[in-house]
């Protein structure tokens, strides 16, 4: 690759801001070194049901957990609908279903009666009864902690006693919409039933006798107060007297529903204890295993502490039902999830709930020695990462500056410069003059932050995985018209270090995006890396345009002129069959490629495949990807030898296959989750293999090629 003063100069430049980029990025890797501990969060109304299946009682259960590991117990608030599944002699009613039964009023006293036929209590509100006198004054005294005095009624009567929550509209869960229709199947109406109500899903209080049972187990005890947005003025100091009454040190705060305590506008007092206290707020990850759940009031709730979070993963029922999974003799695949959670996805808290036996099946799993297996295992496997399962620790808050971000853009934009003079392969007397273009650049991180942290993070992708691509393609090109003889050890030795070379681009633009995204929030994934799909789709038409210049019409002056009449030339070219064969192919594998890119996808892995994966797990640091060490990188030693043989078709077939390793390569950067050396490790592991696997190619392919001349001698 010939570069002149000016290149050489530009590449320095470069050099200078990846130094910044580097910088940034030991920090980061220094932050990640102490942000080792993982910590498993038991459910406990979970492992209530968990234990009431099973032979042992619940206490046991908690005690043996412990020994697993475990460090603490979530306790939801309890709820009026909470304590009606547990048996408690109580029940409650929404007024308007009431009124709908046949004699309602045979159950109800008369005063009550009265109040409803008068509209006192109107058909929105929840009437709850009990006679029991301990209970009543449980939740009466829950409800006068929590809420102001308008808000319920409270009536001690001859037979049994009332208390009477005031709803609204606002209140009421509805089921699906019904269509209703008539004999001939036209539609009449349509119609939605209510199903529930939020009055029955407020906090009243805590369990005193939950709370003893986890601490007797030698467990930490984590509330989760529910939010009532209506009434939310009081919630917080009633959470911080539960705390106080029964001796909590609260080191997480875990949502329970859609809002953050005190919402929508006393969320001032959460804020303030949690600073106090030095509360990690838990941000729970999505089932899709991508950002967290929406919860209202979260985000600025985490922002305004200064980022004192966690990521939690939660069992969700689809990873509970992964026992003997994959043809496992036990609970590995679930295993397998949770340490790729901690590892790859910067979890840190495990919501853990107990296995179900199998996949659809609701039946827990109560093998004692199956759960100390996988958290032995667990933890043995976490070790090798010099992480532990104990107690979490939120991570530090760590931003970057806009004057950073102004160095970074230009080393990006003048990169981008580089690569639009390559790719057209400019050499106007003025073309340098273009590079002045990256001074302005330096402005924007400091008016637009927010565009250009993921603007410049985005192109730096585009860049180098497109620079990577230009180095190769000139690297196979000097091959393909040189007159000189490769021997098969020459092209494995050339391929190597092509490929290295090539990585090595990449692995610039990696620094560069991750530099660009490495604020706190990216790592948390309160935000992420977007159009990752077109950052890997972008690279193959600049591969196209390059391959077009340099490799079909190179001889050509006029660079516009050149792509032009090269586009020509393929279309005028004499098309064989095995030409439509192999471009159907490369169009199906493309499509997979595409699909399974980005942070979701429709397309799965297969069995096979999943199982090599979590084989390479075990036995690897990191498991690197399949696309660039079975695909990509042995693509290039394909192409160097189909160079060498002077193929031009299938040159450029195979370095049409090897852009997806320079895309790749910066995309395993893109996941911010991600600590930076588990995917440094998956590159550098996949290189490795790739090498071996391009060299077993090169022999395999020069077999097949000398099969072939023996096979046209033999016809002619």
């Amino acid at each position: 690759m010939k570069l002149n003063k000016i290149d050489k100069i530009v590449l320095l430049l470069i050099c200078l801001t990846l130094v910044v980029g580097v910088f940034t990025i030991y920090q980061r890797v220094q932050i990640e070194k102490q942000y080792k501990a993982a910590e498993i969060v038991l459910d406990f109304n979970e492992m209530k049901k968990f234990s009431d299946s099973s032979e042992e009682e619940l206490s046991w259960w908690l005690k043996e957990f412990k020994d697993y590991k475990a460090q603490s117990v979530a306790i939801q608030e309890e709820t009026i609908k909470l304590l009606i599944e547990s048996g408690k002699p109580l029940r409650a009613t929404l007024v308007s279903e009431l009124i709908n039964n046949y004699n309602w009023q045979n159950d109800y006293n008369s005063e009550i009666i009265s109040l409803i036929e008068e509209g006192k209590i109107d058909s929105n509100d929840v009437i709850v009864t009990t006679k029991d006198k301990y209970l009543f004054d449980y939740i009466t005294s829950g409800l006068k902690e929590r809420y102001i005095d308008e808000f319920y009624d409270i009536y001690d009567l001859d037979d049994a006693y009332y208390i009477t929550l005031n709803g609204t509209n606002d209140d009421l869960y509805y089921g699906q919409t019904e269509k209703v229709v008539n004999l001939a199947g036209d539609g009449i109406y349509e119609t939605k039933s209510v199903v529930d109500s939020r009055l029955l899903n407020i906090g009243i209080g805590y369990d005193e006798e939950k709370i003893n049972l986890v601490k007797d187990a030698g467990l930490d005890v984590i509330l989760r107060p529910i939010n009532f947005s209506t009434y939310s003025e009081k919630l917080t100091e009633a959470y911080i007297a539960a705390n106080e009454k029964y001796g909590l040190e609260p080191r997480m705060y875990i949502l329970n529903g859609s809002e953050v305590l005190g919402y929508p506008d006393n969320e001032v007092s959460l804020l303030n204890y949690i600073n106090e206290e030095n509360i990690s707020i838990v941000l729970i990850e999505s089932a899709t295993q991508r950002e967290h759940l929406e919860q209202e009031g979260l985000n600025d709730l985490v922002e305004d502490s200064g980022y004192n979070a966690l990521r939690a993963f939660t069992m969700w029922d689809y990873i509970r039902e992964r026992n003997k999974y994959y043809n496992y003799e036990g609970a590995e695949e679930i295993e397998n999830t949770m340490f790729r959670a901690i590892t790859e996805r910067n979890i840190r808290v495990i919501y853990f709930k107990p296995f179900f036996e199998e996949e659809g099946s609701t039946k827990y799993l109560t093998d004692a020695q199956e759960y100390e297996r996988t958290f032995a295992s667990l933890e043995n496997r976490l070790s090798e990462h010099n992480i532990i399962l104990g107690k979490a620790k939120s991570i530090q808050e760590f931003h970057i500056g806009a004057k950073r971000l102004a160095v970074l853009s230009f080393g990006i934009t003048l990169a981008g410069v580089f690569l639009f003079i390559k790719m057209f392969n400019i050499k106007y007397k003025y073309a340098d003059y273009l590079y002045l273009a990256a001074l302005p650049a330096t402005v924007l991180p400091l008016v637009m932050r927010s565009i250009a942290e993921k603007g410049f993070a985005f192109a730096a992708a585009v860049i180098f995985s497109s620079i990577a691509i230009y180095f190769f393609m000139i690297q196979i090109k000097e091959i393909y018209y040189s007159a000189k003889e490769y021997s098969k050890l020459q092209i494995m030795i050339r391929s190597a270090l092509i490929l290295t070379g090539a990585v090595a681009i990449s692995l610039i633009g990696a620094v560069f995006v991750d530099a660009m995204l490495a604020d706190v929030k990216y790592f948390l994934e309160m935000d992420i890396f977007r159009g990752v799909k077109l950052a890997q789709i972008i690279p193959f038409g600049i591969f196209m345009i390059m391959y077009l210049i340099y490799f079909i019409n190179n001889e050509e002056k006029d660079q516009l002129k050149s792509a032009i009449n090269a586009a020509v030339k393929i279309l005028n070219k004499e098309v064989k069959i095995y030409y439509g064969i192999i471009a159907g192919i490369i169009g199906v594998v493309g499509y997979i490629y595409i699909s399974r890119t980005g942070h979701e996808t429709n397309i799965q892995p297969s069995s096979i495949e999943m199982i090599s994966r979590n084989f390479m797990e075990y036995v690897l640091l990191a498991r690197p990807r399949t696309k660039e060490f079975l695909i990509a990188f042995p693509a290039i030693f394909a192409a160097v030898y189909a160079a060498g043989k002077k193929s031009e078709f299938f040159t450029a077939i195979f370095m049409l296959t090897s852009a997806i390793g320079t895309s790749s390569v910066i995309n395993t950067f893109s996941h911010l989750r991600t600590p930076i050396y588990l995917s440094f490790a998956r590159t550098i592991i996949a290189l490795g293999f790739g090498i071996i696997i391009g060299c077993i190619t090169v022999i395999i392919i020069d077999w097949v090629y000398k099969l072939f001349v023996k096979v046209q001698e033999r016809l002619q």
